[in-house]
């Protein structure tokens, strides 16, 4: 069987999110003061593992993309964080980030996964999905998009602590993966929450095209160290796993994937990363009983990629596999270097 993998660029859909729920336009106060919010995260999952930080605020306000790792781990006009579950079969409880005053909500927008110039479309006027907007006082503002339908458990007007349940993490409006996308703004512009400030974003976004960016110091508007929450900017692997057949990107953002068996027409072990760069290879190695052996070692990419799937395995010749135990292993390589590994064990 020959090696294949697939990659796809999330978020190609890219859309301003609305001031959504009623929210109002740009105040005439023109740049954020010093920051003074501090958030929690706003996912009840483990990050890493459970979840992951698929998007961050894009920097470059022309047509370029720059997160604040100096990298490309956000897309075009992208105004927030978004915060993804591995597929639309999971979900995660959604938490205020600050203390506030919920100011709207909408909570009446299909999940669907968008597709198609089609799917957006119909999804016009109401990117943002369910969720709802939180006033934290002195200019301050989050902004929870993409929740479930249904599960938003607030109501204008209400006063919620820091950590409050406000619902559950889905796909409604604009979203090609399951994510709570979470938007910070000062006096109605956008803050990176990284940074803290409009000025801060400034200044970040020449150091890193000048070259002279160092590593972020401090903890910007999050209460806690902010160092799990970058990881996935330099890429992560969200899973990998045995299938019966070829395995494709939107199978696995469904949560569809088929199981491998004894008898399967095919024997696929698959990874899935996220934020991979142009230059990156993986290798791929499948081996079992009977001499069973697939190697792949695929050129490097041609560009950065948001969602990469690859995979490798085999059809089958006889009547089922042989019996046993079989290992598949995946290696993300950069620069030379193993960033990203793993290994995954199955019995026939």
């Amino acid at each position: 069987m020959k090696t294949c993998q697939f990659g796809v660029q999330l978020g190609h859909f890219a859309a301003i999110l609305c001031a959504a729920f009623g929210v109002g336009g740009l105040p005439s106060t023109a740049l954020a003061g010093e920051a003074d919010l501090k958030l929690a995260v706003p996912v009840s999952c483990e990050l890493g593992s459970e979840c992951f930080v698929q998007n961050y605020v894009d920097l470059d306000p022309g047509p370029g993309v720059l997160d604040v790792m100096c990298g490309t781990a956000a897309y075009d006009g992208h105004k927030g964080t978004d915060f993804r579950v591995l597929n639309i079969g999971q979900t995660a409880n959604v938490l205020a980030a600050a203390s506030g005053t919920v100011t709207g909500i909408r909570n009446s927008v299909s999940d669907r996964l968008i597709q198609s110039e089609r799917d957006r479309a119909a999804v016009k006027g109401t990117e943002c999905g369910n969720g709802l907007v939180i006033d934290h006082g002195d200019g301050w503002e989050t902004q929870y998009c993409h929740m479930r339908r249904g599960s938003v458990a607030v109501k204008p007007g209400q006063k919620v602590e820091r950590g409050a349940f406000l619902g559950k993490v889905g796909y409604s409006g604009l979203a090609e993966f399951a994510h709570l996308h979470l938007s910070v703004r000062k006096n109605g512009r956008p803050i990176d929450p990284f940074l803290g400030t409009v000025d801060a974003g400034k200044q970040r976004k020449s150091d890193c095209v000048t070259g002279l960016a160092k590593p972020l110091g401090g903890s910007g508007l999050w209460l806690d160290d902010i160092r799990p929450l970058l990881e996935d900017a330099r890429g992560a692997l969200l899973e990998s796993g045995f299938s019966g057949s070829v395995v494709k990107p939107i199978d696995l953002e469904a949560g569809g994937v088929e199981p491998a068996k004894a008898t399967s027409a095919a024997l696929v072990f698959y990874a899935r990363f996220i934020n991979v760069q142009k230059g990156d290879r993986i290798l791929m190695t499948v081996t079992g009983p009977d001499g069973f052996k697939v190697r792949a070692d695929n050129d490097p990419l041609p560009k950065n990629k948001a969602h990469w799937v690859s995979f490798a395995g085999k059809k089958l010749r006889g009547d089922r596999w042989p019996s046993g135990t079989y290992q598949g292993e995946a290696a993300l390589v950069r620069d030379g270097k193993v960033l990203l590994r793993t290994q995954e064990n199955m019995q026939l």
